[in-house]
């Protein structure tokens, strides 16, 4: 895995590359509240035939703390749209907050991102699970 550090309002942001090459579009992955990108290619995304990869959203794993914090759903679209900029266009798999901010950037970017895939996050009671391989059709 190979990390690229991206500059967004003050912030260095984490855009981790889970797995490079293959055929097809690359998947960006975005996490939910409180989480932080996979360390490695999760199971459920490996039949994947593109590139893929994970941003950490401002304060979160990898990415800086803004200096009087500032987590607007805006601010995370921005992380997200510095992502996509960096990888060109992608298919942007979202979980809890990052579906959230997948969905706005798949209407803010229509030309660059070519399908959201939105899945239920942890809630505030940490209540669902992870995606499973069996969630996803696999791609030609």
């Amino acid at each position: 895995m190979t990390t690229t550090r991206l500059t967004h309002n003050k912030v260095a942001l984490a855009l981790h590359h889970l797995r490079d090459g293959g055929r097809g579009r690359a998947l960006l992955l975005l996490h939910g509240l409180g989480e932080a990108a996979p360390p490695s290619v999760p199971a459920w995304v490996d039949a994947w035939p593109g590139a893929i990869a994970a941003l950490d959203f401002t304060g979160h794993g990898d990415s800086t703390v803004p200096r009087g914090g500032g987590y607007t759903a805006e601010l995370l679209l921005a992380d997200a749209d510095a992502a996509l900029a960096a990888l060109g266009e992608a298919t942007v798999l979202g979980r809890g907050l990052g579906a959230y901010i997948a969905l706005m950037l798949a209407g803010a970017r229509a030309e660059q991102v070519h399908g959201a895939i939105l899945c239920d996050g942890p809630g505030l009671a940490g209540g669902a699970t992870l995606p499973t391989s069996q969630s996803f059709v696999t791609l030609p």
